[in-house]
């Protein structure tokens, strides 16, 4: 069952809005993702973003958050608390995607949200995110909460938050397609090994390998993706005026060359939270971006939205870390 804080809802906190259409497609659009990780769901609203947040305890080992703006969400917006105006609040996935469906299922043109308490029994009241909307029928629908959270748990909620794309030296910037064929490389890895090894490289190419027992090896590359920041782009210098299509070398032989000049980055991660990482393309994403910690501690995936936006490309975001797996030997043979 949900833990519920003992906290009460201070006078101070008041939380009441009106999510735009958009705003509902958005979250029915990203809650099954995190209803796939876990049972449990952090909120986090803030005067100007909305951030739906798991931690790794939350997800099987993964942190990621999908974070909207409130222009982008929001009709009207209203939020106030003692803590810099920010609330935080946890509930359970499932009970909010089966309101969201509702939401979608009535064709709600109007959904006003808010921050209760409801007397449950005598001496007893609970807050709920109440949902009441107008459509095809007219529904009232409560979400249980657990919270408010408190200072240090919402602090928590933001380092995870803020440390994404902090520490990645340069990205690779993969469109639908290849995002979707990572995935399914990422699912038919599953059945080989725990482990996969990944690495990016500066000449644009990922490559992703597994294997069980020494006997069997499964392995993909992905060539001439782009580089960002541009700046780090080497592609032109990597191919050395070799036709691009002569691929004679191979691709563990042009790893090994970009490893030892320094324009590689590789970690091992395993195969299961790189494959429930890679569903974020579920969320019909523009293009992912897949890149590697600089100390190799974790990689990073940012599903961006660029063309589906309506207030810029940085309105929405879904980002994941996957964390490293603690093994100094690679060999993408």
């Amino acid at each position: 069952r949900l833990q519920r804080a003992e906290g009460r809802i201070s006078g101070g906190m008041k939380f009441k809005c009106t999510l735009s259409s958009m705003g509902v497609t958005w979250l029915e659009r990203f809650v099954p993702i995190f209803e796939k990780m876990g049972k449990e769901l952090s909120v986090l609203f803030t005067p100007e973003t909305l951030h739906l947040v798991q931690g790794a305890a939350d997800s099987g080992g993964l942190e990621l958050h999908a974070d909207l703006l409130v222009k982008e969400a929001f009709d009207e917006y209203r939020i106030a608390s003692n803590n810099a105006d920010k609330i935080a609040v946890k509930l359970e996935t499932a009970t909010l995607y089966r309101v969201l469906r509702g939401l979608v299922g009535s064709e709600a043109t109007h959904v006003e949200v808010k921050l209760i308490k409801r007397v449950i029994r005598e001496g007893l009241s609970l807050p709920f995110l109440n949902f009441a909307s107008t459509g095809l029928v007219d529904i009232t629908q409560d979400v249980p909460l657990g919270g408010p959270l408190n200072k240090r748990e919402l602090e928590d909620l933001e380092h995870i938050v803020q440390a994404n794309v902090v520490n990645v030296p340069y990205w690779l910037n993969l469109d639908r397609q290849a995002t979707e064929g990572a995935h399914q490389a990422a699912e038919r890895f599953k059945a080989v090994g725990p482990r996969t090894e990944l690495a990016t490289t500066k000449a644009g190419s990922l490559h992703l390998a597994t294997a069980k027992g020494g006997s069997v090896t499964l392995g993909t590359e992905y060539r001439g993706l782009p580089v960002l920041p541009v700046a780090e782009d080497q592609y032109e210098t990597a191919q050395g005026g070799v036709d691009d299509d002569d691929d004679a070398a191979g691709a563990s032989e042009r790893l090994a060359e970009a490893a030892a000049s320094g324009s590689a980055a590789l970690v091992a991660v395993n195969t299961k939270q790189l494959w429930k990482g890679l569903q974020g393309v579920q969320t019909n994403p523009s293009n992912a971006m897949i890149g590697v910690a600089s100390n190799r501690g974790h990689m990073e995936l940012v599903f961006r939205y660029d063309r589906q936006t309506v207030n810029g490309p940085d309105a929405v975001g879904l980002f994941v870390r996957v964390p490293a797996e603690i093994d100094e030997d690679f060999d993408f043979d």
